[in-house]
């Protein structure tokens, strides 16, 4: 299997038979701030997909499906949440396929199980930084038009945890950092994608995630600053050094291609 992470919780998994994406999100950044050419390669990545696999229906995992896929064939597998958010907007019901926790999904080659998932909470030290911060009030209309939009892309408790497997290997995926407590998640995978961003004590919360997967390979994604200022760069080199002394990991680089 191959992985390429674009930004956000964005993964592109690739198999001998099939391809799968989850979480396309055409990033929210200022005019100027990214260059053409990086734009264009993730787009051209996600309009290439055909089926696309939604963790929960916040605007950084929705957003970009109805421009992306409006009329593209394809089929978007997503909650009930989710699916109404985009329904609302005019996407074809047609292309909508729903899960639900307990659910596998079979294509060839690749098979998906569906597990309840945990959306991180927030914790008031963050909150504080990021309404406080300077950048936050540089870009303060930015800030209050993001906030706006947050509010049409909710995400309810229904968010999903994907285990793949597909060529002898176990991945799995996650769209925010937390677990269910009551939710018997399978231990042992060969790679665990996990997102590093959500609150000030990133590191700890992560490492008790690890601890209780207990995979055989971490790979962090989300730890980009794709929607400013709500977002940052979270520094995850410290982090890595430390963890690697019980499990390899790695914070994933954009546009560059993994094998597992």
């Amino acid at each position: 299997m191959k992985i390429t992470w674009y930004g956000t919780a964005s993964i592109l998994l690739e198999g001998a038979e099939t391809a799968l994406l989850f979480d396309p999100f055409l990033k929210y950044l200022p005019e100027g701030y990214e260059t053409e050419e990086r734009y264009t390669q993730r787009e051209a990545a996600f309009r290439s997909a055909a089926n696309i696999l939604i963790t929960h229906g916040h605007l950084d995992h929705l957003s970009s499906v109805m421009p992306l896929y409006e009329n593209k064939p394809c089929t978007i597998f997503l909650t009930g949440t989710p699916a109404t958010t985009l329904t609302k907007q005019g996407f074809p019901e047609s292309k909508l396929h729903r899960i639900a926790p307990g659910d596998v999904l079979h294509f060839p080659g690749v098979s998906v199980r569906v597990y309840q998932g945990k959306h991180i909470q927030f914790d008031t030290k963050l909150i504080l930084e990021k309404a406080f911060s300077l950048n936050s009030w540089r870009q303060f209309p930015r800030l209050i038009h993001l906030l706006k939009l947050n509010v049409r892309y909710r995400e309810k408790n229904e968010i999903v945890f994907y285990e793949v497997q597909a060529e002898g290997k176990r991945i799995q995926i996650m769209g925010s950092a937390d677990l269910a407590d009551e939710v018997a998640y399978p231990t042992g995978a060969d790679a665990l994608i996990l997102p590093h961003q959500g609150r000030s004590d990133i590191d700890s919360h992560n490492e008790a995630i690890i601890r209780r997967l207990n995979p055989k390979r971490v790979l962090l994604d989300h730890y980009d600053d794709a929607f400013p200022p709500l977002s940052e760069l979270v520094p995850v080199d410290a982090f890595c050094r430390r963890m690697s002394v019980t499990v390899p990991i790695e914070n994933m680089i954009e546009g560059r291609q993994i094998e597992i």
